[in-house]
């Protein structure tokens, strides 16, 4: 079904003198932030009295930076010639999405020196956040560059003499979501413009500079200062974190990290020129340089490249040959490409959303804003890290980051089978899958079951330091059911049945084990229960938490599904069954679900768990015959606007 809803110019914001530009599919034209209900100064960095609807909150900080982004009124996509969005033909909808995404462009109007502002390109593996300060600088990242790819490779600097942002009249810096590009104009006579390399961890920009008397050019790669890293990430040894080594050669420059780490991270972040000739030098033991000859034409190559994805674990000669690979296919090619591989992405699925106060139309600006993010930094070997990602500009900085959190992991993976990205949520389940036989034997360790236990705090080879160690998460149980369970939706989605037989179901069928050797199975009742263990992270170490329950009437019955589907273990089936029948209710209080058996233990975080019944465990919802109980537990949920 496609709903094709108005959408009118909406108020709240009365620019004077601002630097807001809100702009639509005919780009430029200027309007109204929707929803906010602001007094705006002459002075755009001053905003007084600011209150947002609740759904505007979302992504103040992101899309506001400093009051020079650019968001556009949302607009009906444009329709077939027969007045059809539906093609009947492709059974497709019609929709023209150069021009419907180019609302969702973030674009600034003047120059942002602020690095926690600047604005996010990726290819899928390498991101960049940009900001313009002596020059363009961008910190880069890559998502297999260490454990939980906490440490990120570090700054690029191009600058020049005269400087980019000098001497012009007007400035545009626009992230464009349908192309993935980064494009900063300053005046008709310079254009930069950031860019990757599909399906690989190389990074281009190119620069457009028709000015006369610019005489010089420079590119810089650079570290922080290595005595301020910390080991917050799980790694063995921080000492290869802390060393640094350069090269310099006639193919370009570069600086190296974590070469001697012994789970094979580390990586190498190196940069050449194309369309240009240019010396190379080490200015220090974390700067190295390219000095450019000027040309009105150029494009500055750079990658980081991993240690686990380069030949031998050489991550030198895997940027050497990334670069010269890039170098070969050009600038030219190499953006057609990178465009076409955005607009497969967006040809995949499509939403609009709009109504009359707006909220709507905000929450659809941040939905293609946030898919766009997550798609540029999800394709590595290693999911996206929730936290870390690979957009960051705190230096090597980050929070808590010893492992993946699947509670916050699945709000980032978890839309993208919807929305008919298989792939990328087939990344996020391997992490899970390839790790089965660590896990299995760990869980035999600590419980003495022969099925399977994840830990809700998992590292990237499947440990479980980051749980253990936490009274928040060590009794977590249901996490292993909701990897199984995302497993089985890839393959509901994609109808792989050797995906199901080799990789879901024995997912699926280890937690179904540990459960049955975790739960508990009172004689006098015939009830089987779980005796002790944590409501997630608010309520630990009580009787029937609701997310033990739900985890077992949702995976038991489709594991006894699939084990008839692919003709295996017809001989579990039975008590797998008879646990099921014999389940323990679920505790209603006042009409509501409760999150374990009373009385309620003390709170620990503010998380809702409650609702977990309705999503991720799909056990309520619209027409289930407990959906006023449902509707009941929301309404008084004990943390409505709570940060989880």
């Amino acid at each position: 079904m496609f709903i094709r809803l108005p959408s009118t110019r909406r108020g709240g914001i009365a620019p004077r003198r601002l630097d807001i530009a809100l702009v639509s599919a005919d780009v430029g034209t200027p309007g109204h932030f929707p929803g906010c209900e602001a007094c705006i100064r002459d002075d755009p960095e001053e905003i007084v009295s600011m209150t947002l609807t609740p759904p505007l909150r979302i992504a103040l900080a992101v899309l506001l930076a400093g009051g020079v982004v650019a968001v556009g009124p949302a607009r009906p996509a444009t329709a077939a010639p027969t007045d059809a969005a539906f093609g009947t033909s492709t059974g497709t909808l019609n929709v023209n999405r150069a021009a419907y995404l180019s609302k969702h462009d973030i674009v600034y109007n003047r120059p942002n020196t602020n690095p926690l502002h600047g604005l996010t390109v990726g290819n899928g593996r390498t991101g960049a956040m940009v900001w313009n300060n002596n020059g363009l600088t961008a910190q880069v990242s890559g998502v297999d560059l260490a454990q939980q790819s906490t440490y990120a490779a570090g700054l690029v600097n191009l600058y020049s003499n005269p400087q980019l942002d000098t001497g012009y009249t007007t400035f545009q810096q626009r992230l464009s979501l349908y192309d993935g590009t980064l494009t900063t104009k300053y005046d008709s006579n310079r254009t930069v413009t950031v860019l990757g390399a599909p399906n690989s961890e190389v990074m281009g920009i190119h620069v457009e500079d028709t000015r006369p008397g610019v005489s010089s050019v420079g590119l810089d790669l650079s570290l922080w200062d290595m005595n301020t890293v910390q080991n917050i990430a799980d790694v063995p040894d921080l000492d290869t974190w802390r060393t640094v080594s350069t090269f310099v050669d006639a193919t370009g420059v570069g600086l190296s990290r974590g070469q001697t780490d012994a789970n094979n991270f580390g990586y190498t972040l190196a940069a050449t020129v194309e369309g240009a000739t240019y010396s190379s030098q080490v200015v220090n033991g974390t700067r190295v340089r390219l000095t450019i000859t000027p040309t009105s034409s150029y494009t500055v190559w750079f990658t980081a490249a991993s240690r686990i994805n380069s030949p031998g674990l050489n991550s030198v000669t895997q940027a050497k040959n990334q670069l010269a690979a890039a170098k070969a296919t050009g600038y030219a090619t190499t953006l057609n490409n990178y465009r076409n591989w955005w607009h497969d992405f967006w040809a995949r699925s499509f939403v609009q959303y709009s109504n009359a106060g707006g909220d709507a139309d905000y929450l659809e600006n941040v939905y293609y804003l946030a898919t766009y993010m997550i798609a540029a930094g999800g394709y590595g070997t290693y999911p996206l890290h929730f936290i870390n990602g690979v957009f960051r500009a705190t230096q090597d900085t980050s929070k808590w980051s010893n492992g993946y959190w699947y509670w916050n992991q699945r709000d980032v993976y978890n839309s993208f089978l919807a929305s008919n990205h298989v792939d990328l949520m087939a990344g996020f389940n391997r992490l899970y899958s390839r790790n089965l036989s660590a896990l299995k034997s760990y869980t035999t360790t600590r419980y003495g079951s022969d099925g399977l236990w994840v830990p809700e705090t998992m590292g990237w080879d499947g440990n479980a330091r980051g749980t253990i160690n936490s009274d928040y998460v060590n009794d977590t149980y249901s996490t292993g059911t909701e990897a199984a369970y995302n497993m089985y939706l890839q393959y509901r989605y994609s109808n792989d049945e050797t995906y199901l037989r080799n990789t879901a179901y024995p997912y699926m069928r280890e937690a179904v084990k540990f459960y049955e050797d975790m739960l508990d199975h009172d004689s006098a009742t015939g009830r089987w229960y779980m005796a002790s263990s944590n409501a997630h992270e608010t309520y630990w170490d009580v009787r029937n938490a609701i997310t033990d329950l739900a985890a077992v009437r949702l995976l038991f019955p489709l594991t006894i599904q699939v084990s008839q589907q692919l003709g295996l273990d017809a001989g579990l089936r039975a008590n797998w069954q008879s646990i099921v029948n014999n389940l323990a209710p679920y505790q209603v209080q006042n009409g509501a679900y409760l999150p374990h058996d009373p009385p309620i233990a003390q709170t620990r975080n503010n998380e809702n768990v409650a609702l977990e019944l309705a999503w991720p465990y799909d056990q309520t919802g619209i027409g289930y015959p407990d959906q006023q109980t449902a509707i009941t537990t929301w309404n008084v949920r004990p943390h409505p606007y709570g940060n989880v």
